[in-house]
């Protein structure tokens, strides 16, 4: 897996852009926040979104402005690296939306975007993984504008959405905001949503080329591989450390992957996989391990796998290996 460096990440230099706005320095302030901006990405994404939580409620502070979550970026593109030549190539918005929604971790590993579209409206629902201090409305301002802009930016024309539902309580000055994202602000909704008309969604992106989209997709994909992005790689690898801790539920680990069960679900079956089916296999394999180079008991096993019961474990290993976990470990 090729490493990452935290301040190679896109969404740090989209940060650095807004900050430098406003006379601050984002690498100080995230390294004051705790972020250790010479560690890769794969690090835990509950401390990695918690020191960008405390970045944004230091800036705040320093400049004791709310809303600076709300400052446009120079250019909206900047944060993508290489996701910026999938959009601009993509025939219309939809096409952007949706490739920037599979390559999100790419620009930022603590955040998702979700396209899901109802009748003649649309919906992009923006998903902040959470940690163990409370995500800063800032957060949600900014990548919401920062995408709104992007819109703008790649279409050469302005879009007002429908509304934006915001999950933070009402600020002193609510208008700011109104005027901010040219809509009604929804605030207190259950989670952040920029709503669209249907009809936003098809216009067309003038620098759109096929040839090139397909090019950057596949590059794109290949970097998301090398990184360990693909999204079975992502739970395979929290299944492995997290098993022990019972039994896997697959909300528990959308949240831990920073993306709605339904987005898990979907990107899952993108790949030929389901979460149940993922869950078997990593088992399977560490079972494998623990009768090959352990000696540990059946019962440690169990619980090591995450099973509740002795019992599922049996029935799992005669369905695997054709044998009980006790035969297993004295063939070893």
């Amino acid at each position: 897996m090729k490493p990452m460096l935290i301040s190679d990440v896109g969404w740090c230099k989209a940060m650095k852009d807004a900050f430098a706005q406003r006379g601050l320095d984002v690498d100080a302030l995230l390294a004051e926040a705790g972020v250790d901006l010479t560690a890769c990405e794969e690090i835990d994404l509950g401390e990695l979104t918690d020191g960008f939580s405390r970045a944004w409620e230091l800036a705040v502070a320093k400049t004791g402005d709310p809303a600076i979550g709300l400052t446009p970026p120079t250019h909206p593109l900047n944060s993508l690296g290489v996701l910026s030549h999938v959009v601009l190539s993509a025939p219309n918005v939809q096409s952007a939306l949706q490739a920037l929604s599979r390559f999100t971790h790419l620009v930022s590993p603590t955040a998702t975007i979700d396209l899901k579209i109802e009748g003649e409206r649309c919906f992009l629902l923006l998903t902040i993984a959470p940690g163990r201090r409370p995500v800063p409305h800032q957060r949600y301002d900014f990548y919401s504008t920062v995408l709104l802009h992007g819109i703008h930016w790649i279409t050469g024309r302005p879009v007002k959405p429908i509304a934006f539902h915001h999950p933070a309580p009402p600020p002193a000055e609510p208008q700011r905001w109104v005027d901010a994202f040219g809509c009604p602000v929804h605030f207190n909704a259950p989670s952040c949503m920029i709503e669209m008309a249907i009809g936003d969604l098809a216009l067309p992106i003038p620098t759109a080329d096929q040839t090139v989209a397909d090019l950057c997709e596949r590059i794109a994909t290949q970097i998301a591989e090398q990184q360990g992005g693909s999204v079975s790689i992502r739970v395979r690898q929290a299944l492995m450390k997290h098993l022990s801790k019972g039994d896997p539920r697959r909300e528990t680990m959308a949240s831990m992957l920073c993306m709605s069960e339904r987005t898990l679900q979907r990107r899952l079956t993108e790949e030929g996989t389901s979460f149940a089916e993922l869950v078997d296999e990593v088992r399977r394999e560490m079972a494998q391990r623990y009768f090959a180079h352990s000696d540990f008991s059946p019962t440690e096993i169990t619980f090591a796998l995450g099973f509740s019961d002795p019992s599922n474990f049996y029935r799992a290993c005669k369905r695997w290996f054709g044998r009980s976990p006790s035969t297993m470990r004295c063939a070893n």
